[in-house]
């Protein structure tokens, strides 16, 4: 019989969402799940093309279509599925204190925070949450009102190069 399937292509979903959340994660944890996630996702590609030919070749266009959405729904949604890992990461930085190399950067009562989310790895990019009350780091450096020594060097770095998330918190990446 041949029918739609939705379960694959909401397997994916989930399982590139939690890998994503994951492999966002600094030190070790990321260091191992990268490789062994993308080790994963190749050997998943090859099985689910070589299984939707199969049904291709037995006449079973809806179920072979199925299995190509499961492949190609992770990256049509990647946006949404990337911005509600930082979310998830943002929450659990921010509410425990946990998911960040070292303690946060809190210059007092100033209303900028930096907190580390680099992932460790060998020459990879510097990742930052940056909490700036007054975001002004989303601004170029010509435009920002406050003392350089404010944003503790992350203004020359970041000033307009950062993405907001939630509220008054912003990913760095440089």
């Amino acid at each position: 019989m041949d029918r739609w399937i939705f379960l694959p292509a909401l397997a994916s979903l989930v399982l590139v969402a939690i890998l994503t959340f994951v492999c966002g994660l600094p030190g070790s944890v990321s260091f191992l799940m990268i490789p062994i996630s993308l080790l994963g996702y190749t050997i998943t590609t090859i099985t689910l093309l070589m299984t939707a030919v199969i049904f291709v070749a037995k006449k079973r266009q809806r179920r072979a279509a199925s299995l190509l959405i499961a492949l190609i729904a992770p990256m049509v949604l990647w946006s949404p599925i990337n911005w509600a890992a930082e979310c998830a990461h943002l929450g659990l930085t921010v509410g425990f204190g946990a998911g960040q190399l070292g303690s946060a950067s809190k210059p007092g009562d100033r209303g900028l925070a930096a907190y580390d989310w680099s992932i460790g790895l060998a020459g990879g990019p510097n990742t930052f949450l940056i909490h700036d009350e007054t975001d002004e780091i989303a601004l170029p450096m010509a435009r920002h009102k406050q003392p350089s020594s404010y944003e503790n060097g992350f203004g020359e770095e970041c000033a307009g190069k950062v993405h907001h998330l939630l509220d008054h918190y912003y990913v760095c990446t440089f």
